[in-house]
């Protein structure tokens, strides 16, 4: 590819056909999964969802925390940011239609179970149906509504008008979402997975799976420069240095993330009180153990000894293979999450993920994929009147 030249990204009728192929494979795995088992094919529908709503969130975080921050090194990759930001829209309706499995995957939403579960009936007032969705469609409205206000001061203040109005205006609303998304980040933690098991509970359950949204997204942002440079994109603008951080977030949040799973398992440990055990003693035993145990190294062990070398983080192949186990390595962490009660109540004793799974969950993949192409299909990869633009061309040189 030869768009280098004018840095727009050009959205070919290839790619898009590959991504629909991909899409339509993923929607005829999902029904004959469903016809299988409809179980098994809303867990892995909430799955799919959560993790993909996560890395359209993330999207508009990165572009927060590099306004609030003044990172240079981060903007040459804006656009990319602002195109995962695209997908939130289309995870509102994904989210809206879990209302039809909710009876599958929340025992809550029985009234039978709840009136006669003495524990369920004081949460009674947050966990049934008409709140939580409300509660979805509050937390979206927010989610979407910042999102399109920091995407478009963004594109304002690389059209070169406003100048340092704009820097402070954007700076400010960037600041509320950050406060805004620490709380509608934990509700949605606790609403979408935490709720699959109602007796229990962790205190550190929200910063756990923000440190897979976090990791995920650095993972996905350096699979895209890695490819969009392969196609001749960002040639003279992302070098060495770009990756060397990427790797070192990389790095630096996998074992972050290992210090918070080993922290909520040691606080449980220690504590021993039957609700909060019976997480972990259903995934120690039957089809889960191995799962369970060779997430924590997948996510964890292998990145922390293959990233160490300073040399390992400044090569794009190393990285991409990295980063390619780490988006496999998160969904694996988010099955564990969630799908071991719900087969453990509807009695499923068979591998822990079935055959089912792997193409609806590149279905899911390659919708992402498609929104994010289509956000940046005759877009300026480049915002070169970004303030900070030649401060990361010209990284640590």
């Amino acid at each position: 590819m030869n768009k280098q030249q004018n840095e727009v990204f050009e959205l070919s009728n290839k790619m898009q056909g590959i991504a629909l192929a991909l899409f339509a494979i993923g929607v005829i795995a999902f029904v004959a999964s469903f016809l299988h088992s409809e179980a098994r094919t809303w867990v892995s529908y909430l799955v799919n969802v959560f993790y993909l709503v996560s890395l359209g969130l993330a999207g508009t975080f990165f572009l927060s925390l590099q306004s609030l921050a003044k990172t240079g090194w981060m903007v040459p990759f804006k656009r990319i940011l602002e195109a995962m930001s695209s997908f939130l829209p289309v995870g509102f309706v994904l989210m809206i239609l879990l209302f039809f499995g909710i009876h599958t995957i929340y025992e809550w939403s029985h009234p039978g179970i709840m009136e006669h579960d003495a524990l369920l009936q004081k949460k009674a007032a947050y966990l049934n149906t008409p709140f939580f969705m409300v509660r979805i469609v509050i937390l979206f409205v927010i989610w979407i509504t910042f999102s399109k206000i920091i995407v478009k001061l963004s594109r304002k203040l690389d059209s070169g008008t406003g100048g340092a109005a704009v820097i402070v205006k954007l700076s400010r609303i960037s600041a509320i979402f950050m406060v805004l998304f620490g709380l509608t980040y934990s509700v949605a933690s606790f609403d979408w997975i935490m709720s699959v098991e109602p007796h229990w509970f962790s205190t550190i359950f929200a910063l756990y799976t923000f440190s897979g949204l976090f990791v995920s997204a650095i993972a996905f942002i350096t699979i895209s420069l890695i490819v969009l440079q392969s196609w001749g994109y960002f040639k003279g603008v992302i070098n060495e240095n770009h990756y060397h951080d990427l790797g070192k977030f990389m790095f630096g949040f996998s074992t972050f993330w290992a210090y918070i799973w080993f922290s909520q398992y040691l606080l449980i440990w220690y504590s021993n009180i039957p609700e909060e055990t019976e997480y972990f003693l259903l995934r120690f035993h039957h089809d889960w153990s191995w799962l369970f145990y060779f997430n924590f190294a997948f996510n964890w062990l292998v990145p922390f000894l293959v990233l160490m070398p300073r040399s390992s983080k400044r090569n794009k192949r190393v990285l991409l293979v990295v980063s390619g186990l780490l988006l496999v390595g998160h969904w694996i962490d988010l099955y564990v999450m969630i799908a071991p009660k719900i087969f453990a109540h509807f009695k499923i004793h068979s591998v822990a993920i079935s055959l089912y799974d792997i193409p609806i969950a590149l279905g899911f993949a390659a919708l992402f994929l498609l929104v994010v192409m289509r956000a940046l299909r005759n877009s300026n990869l480049l915002p070169k009147q970004d303030p900070y633009y030649q401060e990361a061309v010209h990284l640590h040189q």
